[in-house]
């Protein structure tokens, strides 16, 4: 008699998944791939070895109360034949999936180059003088009242100097913005210098001439732009099946080891005797109890 045969089978399950794990593994290296994309809100992308395009119609980023980023928000439209087949917002740990590719949300960031900002102009003698300006960077916009055109060149998100004395920026995080501006009178530039948001006092204007003219780093926008990162893995389902197989395998060789108990009837000088015996491949200290019970039972027959 043999019980739970299955236990049998467990190290043939075992080896069987492990193998598939391996083919799956095999075939994701040959036919999957990552990329990092980049959207900017209305931007639409073809996606390498797919036949539909992405795009983000909306991104949003979320904050704790604190300041620090909550959450990222992108909502997403597959293209396909020129035509929305399927729209999703997607977030951190919940994904877009469609025809085999998966677009997780990974990161964000600002478009600084193309910066616009406010910048308010004052005169130092005169108080009641207040122009506002607002301009993006590589525009050149006339002074209202003056003989002056204001020139936006650059802007770092996050000013340092480095250690050549050069503009730099720390990082992509708008916590130290500075705008580079010149003044230009005809074709002769008379100023130029970097002005600070947090800190206007610092501001620094080089004159080629003398003015009077003060500024001051009033607002700044720059458009986000959510980072995406598409992935196929076609042998993903293959090592799954193979890791179930894995645990089953595992499962049915602990806690289901097979039992085998052989009993043999031999007739000598007209007796019959029994001869029995037993096999287990784990558990063994059970198994025996077990075995001498079925002897106990078998002898009362007599």
């Amino acid at each position: 008699a043999r019980k739970r045969t299955l236990g049998l089978f467990g190290s043939d399950f075992v080896h069987l998944g492990l193998l598939i794990i391996l083919a799956g593994g095999i075939i994701s290296g040959f036919g999957g791939f990552r990329k990092n994309l980049t959207l900017s809100e209305g931007d639409t992308l073809d996606i390498p070895n797919a036949e539909f395009k992405l795009r983000l119609d909306k991104f949003e980023t979320e904050y704790y109360p604190d300041g620090n980023v909550r959450d990222w928000k992108s909502t997403l439209t597959v293209i396909e034949n020129e035509k929305p087949i399927l729209s999703k917002i997607i977030e951190v740990n919940h994904p877009l999936s469609y025809r085999g590719f998966v677009f997780y949300q990974s990161s964000y960031g600002w478009d600084w180059t193309n910066t616009s900002v406010g910048i308010w102009v004052k005169k130092r003698k005169d108080p009641s003088f207040l122009r506002k300006i607002d301009i993006t960077v590589g525009e050149k916009v006339s002074l209202e009242g003056e003989n002056i055109q204001i020139s936006f060149i650059q802007f770092i998100p996050d000013f340092i100097l480095n250690e050549k004395n050069e503009a730099a920026t720390r990082s992509l995080q708008p916590r130290n913005p500075a705008a580079f501006i010149e003044g230009w009178q005809e074709e002769e530039k008379i100023f130029s210098g970097w002005i600070f948001s947090q800190f206007p006092d610092f501001s620094r204007i080089h004159s080629e001439k003398e003015t009077d003219l003060s500024f001051e780093l009033k607002n700044f926008k720059a458009s986000q732009y959510s980072g995406i990162e598409a992935a196929k893995d076609p042998g993903v389902n293959i090592i799954w099946l193979g890791c179930t197989l894995l645990m089953i395998g595992l499962a049915c060789a602990f806690y289901w080891p097979s039992r085998e108990i052989k009993i043999i009837l031999e007739e000598t000088q007209g007796k019959t005797g029994v001869i029995a015996g037993g096999i287990a491949s784990k558990n063994r200290e059970d198994f025996q109890s077990e075995f001498d019970k079925i002897m106990t039972s078998l002898r009362r027959l007599r």
